[in-house]
């Protein structure tokens, strides 16, 4: 009964299907097994070797431990992407950032003017290349020299605008060591030795184009040790900086002893001279001056520093860090160029330290005893100033050293921003503000007012040559406008903001102090709050006066009176040049590419016969600068200068070897760049958003406006070398 109620079940017979499936699973259990003990195999073996290979145990080691963790100061580790060991950078076996250095021309290409440079496309119309930022630099730069002292002309402004140099880095790290062993292995390589013959090579990494590795500086990642609240009075930290300034050629890193890094930071200063050309260098007029280096080295930091503001959209509202500066290198580059900038010694007599903090006597026969003056210290660039005061202290530098200089730098600012303003003013305002700031002269807080600081610069400079009635047409075009308490506020604070945007900029590089966002009415309000200029932060900006950030070190009205008579006993031979050197405008607007026309027709019917300026033949392949609109032979050998065609020079002439040319007959865009060139593509497409290359197919072309966009971007940020990745050989044949 229980057999029939129920039958034994027979054993399931498995197909073949079935039983391949079952085997594949087993299988693959197996390896995934397999696997993980391998892992772990591995994890257990690499953790064996780092703890021999970073083995640090010393007598000293016990003794470390029982410090609290408070007082320990952690030094900044970096991780070597070829080795996989993770350290802090020493004097002996350094750590370098990969970095690409390139020359750029992209500052110089700011214009005064927010209205876009449009092509040509008809003979009436012309490009003017005034008001361009390269321009009146150089403009500026002549003319100093022309009338004043050729060193102090040198520390007076900056260069690089045409021709500076932007560092550049992924922000992966590696020992200078190990960099060395794979550049060896890339000569070694057939494939790639044209490549490593130049110093160029791709980041282990990322794959990222680089040139140079900079040197990371051993220091300490405790940052709110140089925060510390500062108790002393800012005439005491004006003597500290005096004092540190004048212990030129000390430095941390013992050059004499010549470490590794020191010798790294030599060699990666060569790389930075070699980048550019040697005209974009040498400014003086004795060649081979030290002057020019002095000169080069604090103007490739403000070149940084520019270039890292224009990314920013040439403002800080945003706050935080940009895309640049995430991946920004400015910390490691003060380091290398404070270290050789200090070996240079400014003569005490002539320290721009001294005319900013202190009355100096008998300054009438230092002038006719000597047969070129000073540059007058009301004509000096306050940025380049900055940089030089902090390039030439002790790093790292103390903040409450870094306010210190920045607070009398503002004071030479505000004085600079009142005089420009009292030339701009007419006979008639110029008057009427004299006399009720006058009467506001012994009011208190008198020194912070700039009502009364505006006349009494008014009446100290009235005693030389600069009101005279005969102006010329740019003043009297200028001082069309009625001038308001308001609008001259406003005049001030923007007269201000570029150095205030820089100084923020450089505080938050090398202290690691936020930018807070803002609006863009509050931006002055909020950097002088950051830079601890103003006490207040917190009133409206509506009732924000610039003047109340003053802080002066002197005497206010001595101090104006000392630096006026520098230029009213200019102004006695030179009245227009010294009228000229007062308005300074430091305004410039971002940098843009040429704005094309809609249709790709009106290009080509007006250049595809044009002649070419320079053969004046139709050339075969013609070419378009999109920078500045030069026209050109594409591989014309009627045009070739030195073995170089006619495109190569220009990118060297007009953007420091990067040159973006619009070939006309193709409708194509190519990038040069150095030695190599690449096609970038074309932004003119057909109705269906298709490129027509050669013209073959004979379509309508529009402007892509994104695609422009992007072209210009690319230029801007200094990226066609990471973001095109076919780049060839020109052989100056181009």
């Amino acid at each position: 009964i229980c057999r029939k109620a129920a039958p034994p079940v027979p054993p399931k017979r498995t197909n073949p299907a079935e039983k391949r499936t079952l085997d594949k699973e087993e299988r693959r259990q197996k390896a995934r097994e397999r696997q993980q003990k391998l892992l772990a195999e591995f994890a257990s073996r690499q953790k064996s070797f780092m703890e021999t290979a970073m083995d640090v145990e010393s007598p000293d080691s016990d003794v470390a431990m029982d410090i609290p963790a408070e007082q320990q100061v952690s030094e900044a580790a970096y991780d070597c992407v070829i080795c996989g060991q993770s350290g802090p950078s020493t004097e002996d076996r350094p750590t370098g950032l990969v970095v690409l250095l390139q020359a750029s021309s992209v500052l110089g290409h700011r214009r005064k003017s927010t209205e876009p440079k449009k092509l040509p496309t008809t003979e009436e119309e012309q490009i003017y290349l005034e008001g361009m930022c390269a321009a009146a630099h150089d403009v500026r730069l002549s003319m100093l020299q022309r009338y004043f002292k050729d060193s102090s002309c040198l520390q007076a402004i900056s260069i690089g605008w045409e021709g500076g140099v932007y560092v550049q880095t992924c922000g992966h790290t590696l020992h200078i060591d190990c960099h060395k062993s794979y550049m060896e292995s890339l000569r070694n390589d057939r494939v790639l030795q044209g490549f490593s013959d130049k110093g160029e090579f791709t980041c282990p990494l990322c794959r990222q184009f680089a040139n140079s590795v900079l040197p990371c500086y051993p220091g300490n990642m405790e940052k709110s040790l140089w925060q510390c609240h500062n108790t002393k009075s800012l005439q005491d930290l004006v003597k500290e900086v005096e004092e540190l300034q004048e212990q030129l050629g000390t430095f941390p890193v013992s050059i004499s002893s010549e470490t590794n890094l020191s010798k790294e930071m030599e060699s990666v200063m060569k790389d930075i001279k070699n980048t550019t050309e040697k005209k974009y260098m040498d400014y003086s007029k004795t060649p081979g001056s030290p002057d020019n280096d002095f000169l080069f080295m604090y103007s490739v930091a403000r070149t940084n520093l520019e270039l890292e503001l224009v990314h920013r959209g040439d403002t800080l509202c945003s706050g935080g860090a940009s895309a640049s500066g995430k991946r920004s290198c400015i910390n490691q580059l003060f380091h290398v160029l404070a270290m050789h900038m200090r070996l240079y010694s400014i003569d005490s007599n002539y320290n721009p330290w001294r005319k900013l903090t202190q009355l100096l006597e008998d300054r009438d026969s230092q002038i006719s005893n000597e047969e070129k003056a000073d540059v007058p210290v009301l004509y000096k660039d306050v940025s380049s100033l900055l940089l030089i005061q902090i390039l030439t202290m002790p790093q790292p530098l103390h903040k409450e050293h870094f306010t210190c200089i920045v607070k009398v730098l503002y004071t030479l600012l505000y004085a600079q921003a009142i005089t420009a303003l009292s030339v701009k003013l007419t006979p008639e305002e110029r008057l009427s503000w004299k006399t009720s700031g006058a009467l506001k002269k012994n009011t208190c807080n008198s020194e912070k007012n700039w009502e009364v600081l505006l006349s009494f610069v008014i009446s100290e400079l009235a005693n030389g040559k600069i009101y005279q009635e005969e102006e010329n047409e740019q003043i009297s075009m200028i001082s069309s406008s009625v001038w308001s308490p308001e609008s001259i506020e406003y005049s001030l604070q923007q007269f201000c903001l570029p150095f205030l945007r820089i100084t923020s900029l450089l505080q938050h590089h090398l202290f690691g102090s936020d930018l807070p966002s803002c609006q863009e009415e509050e931006e002055f309000m909020v950097l002088t709050s950051c830079l601890e200029l103003s006490v207040s932060p917190y009133q409206s900006s509506n009732q924000f006066i610039s003047a109340s950030c003053l802080d002066w070190t002197v005497p206010a009205f001595e101090i104006l009176s000392q630096w006026c008579l520098e230029v009213t006993l200019f102004a006695e031979n030179h009245s227009d040049q010294a009228k000229v050197l007062l308005i300074q405008d430091p305004t410039w607007d971002l940098p843009h590419l040429l704005q094309l026309p809609e249709n790709y027709n009106a290009i080509f019917q007006y250049y595809h016969r044009k002649p070419c300026t320079v053969c004046m033949k139709v050339p075969k392949d013609p070419g378009l600068c999109l920078v500045c609109g030069t026209f050109v032979c594409l591989k014309g050998l009627c045009c070739k200068q030195q073995s170089c065609c006619e495109c190569v020079l220009h990118s060297q002439s007009c953007g420091a070897g990067t040159g973006i040319f619009l070939l006309i007959n193709a409708s194509v865009i190519i990038i040069i760049r150095g030695h190599r060139f690449c096609l970038w593509g074309s932004v003119y497409l057909d109705a269906h958003g298709e490129e027509d290359r050669d013209l073959r197919r004979g379509k309508p072309l529009y402007m892509c406006k994104e695609r422009y966009k992007m072209l210009e971007q690319q230029w801007v940020s200094h990226t066609f070398d990471h973001i095109n990745k076919r780049w060839g050989p020109h052989y100056d044949g181009l």
